[in-house]
């Protein structure tokens, strides 16, 4: 079997993860695992396959017929199984240029992988002006404590909240 990795963005429309599926599965490949979300109008995603070896060339040539859609399929040489220390991370304030590349940045600074990320923006009930909500999952190193994490993400601005949730059956030290 090989492990590929799709990239999808295009228009969005009733049935576009139908018709992904479907071409995945015409190829006796096997769908592991996606992210998908419409932007703006647009539909992004991108999806982990396994495919008999034999199929690869026929699903590339199908997927690239698939109307209205960039699709960009890399094979997965590198399979790492998830990490073992997840923690979940909220970051909640005004919105304002900037905000994700501070964020990220600290991250990186310690150490930290970001394993997931998801952003939004909306208005504040009562008060109109905009909300940045980024929720993480990220692979913070054992010798590294949350506290430490929350310090440092809490010392880039007075209105942000930063949350810590462990998720279910990981530990974390």
């Amino acid at each position: 079997m090989k492990h590929l990795v799709i990239t999808v963005i295009g228009q969005d429309r009733q049935g576009l993860v139908g018709k992904l599926s479907d071409t995945v599965y015409q190829h006796q490949g096997n769908w592991l695992g996606s992210s998908m979300n419409h932007l703006a109008g647009q539909f992004a995603g991108i999806l982990q396959v396994d495919v008999p070896e034999a199929s690869v060339k026929a699903l590339r040539q199908a997927m690239s017929k698939l109307e209205g859609l960039k699709i960009h399929i890399e094979e997965d040489t590198h399979l790492t199984p998830p990490p073992k220390q997840l923690q979940s991370l909220t970051v909640t304030g005004n919105d304002r240029p900037g905000i994700v590349k501070e964020v990220t940045t600290s991250l990186g600074e310690l150490g930290i992988n970001i394993y997931k990320l998801k952003t939004d923006t909306h208005s504040a009930p009562n008060w109109g002006y905009p909300i940045f909500t980024a929720w993480f999952e990220l692979e913070i190193p054992a010798s590294l404590s949350v506290s430490t994490v929350q310090h440092q993400l809490e010392s880039l601005a007075d209105d942000l909240t930063i949350d810590f949730e462990e998720p279910e059956g990981i530990e974390v030290h």
